[in-house]
């Protein structure tokens, strides 16, 4: 895997990108996700995955979503593409709950950044899962999946030092009200950032792209201390979710 973000700038057809990515992710993830491709450098790592019964964390999904509260949400993605952080019980309803990234909404820019600054923190983690894919296995980010349950560790990271506003993207989903997950390959990746979603609800991507661009100083500030992550971890992670 290269720098998403230098993969990012170094390529020159990105309109065309941004044409055929929801295609092929149509195709491989979202119509035949347990299928694999005529094709001599697909893998079945989706498919192996798919038998877990848990999200990996530090690995990216996609799945259907049906939020439970969709009718108190101003926008949702019944489509997302998420960096899993972790899976959990809630207290107070019992439910299994997903936690992570919802990349869709993020701008692209900010999705090759996030991305870049997670390659940066984990480069020998995606080393080895490179290796264990090369071997036919599921590739495990074994630092990720304890770095990605700390909030404020991750918060500092993404906001005070990348600016990211991660907050804005943050969300919780429910997982019997999930449908056909799927990981998406490693090897796909560098296709996320021109990912241009079509199943959003209340709100076209655009409009939420530029909302969350208006939003980003303030979003981004919440990083100087453990009590002021907290606040914000509540004021903007939405059940995106729930």
């Amino acid at each position: 895997m290269r720098s998403p973000i230098n993969e990012y700038r170094e390529t020159t057809d990105k309109d065309k990108l941004r044409k055929e990515v929801y295609p092929y992710f149509n195709e491989k993830y979202f119509k035949k996700p347990y299928q694999v491709l005529d094709d001599l450098f697909d893998t079945n790592e989706r498919v192996q995955a798919q038998k877990l019964r848990f999200f990996l964390p530090g690995r990216i999904y996609t799945w259907k979503y049906d939020p439970l509260y969709k009718d108190f949400l101003d926008f949702y993605d019944t489509r997302p593409i998420v960096l899993v952080h972790s899976q959990y019980v809630a207290e107070t309803t019992g439910n299994m709950i997903v936690q992570g990234l919802n990349l869709n909404f993020l701008p692209e820019l900010q999705r090759a950044q996030t991305m870049e600054v997670f390659y940066q923190i984990f480069k020998a983690d995606i080393k080895g899962a490179e290796q264990m894919i090369e071997k036919e296995q599921i590739g495990v980010m074994r630092n990720a999946w304890q770095f990605l349950t700390d909030w404020y560790f991750t918060i500092k990271i993404y906001n005070q030092q990348a600016r990211i506003g991660y907050q804005w993207a943050y969300r919780n989903y429910i997982i019997p009200r999930i449908t056909s997950p799927v990981l998406i390959e490693m090897e796909d990746w560098h296709y996320i950032p021109f990912f241009v979603p079509k199943e959003f609800k209340g709100k076209a991507p655009a409009q939420i792209w530029s909302e969350y661009t208006s939003h980003k100083s303030e979003l981004a500030k919440y990083a100087a201390d453990k009590n002021r992550s907290k606040e914000a971890k509540k004021k903007f992670t939405k059940p995106g979710g729930r």
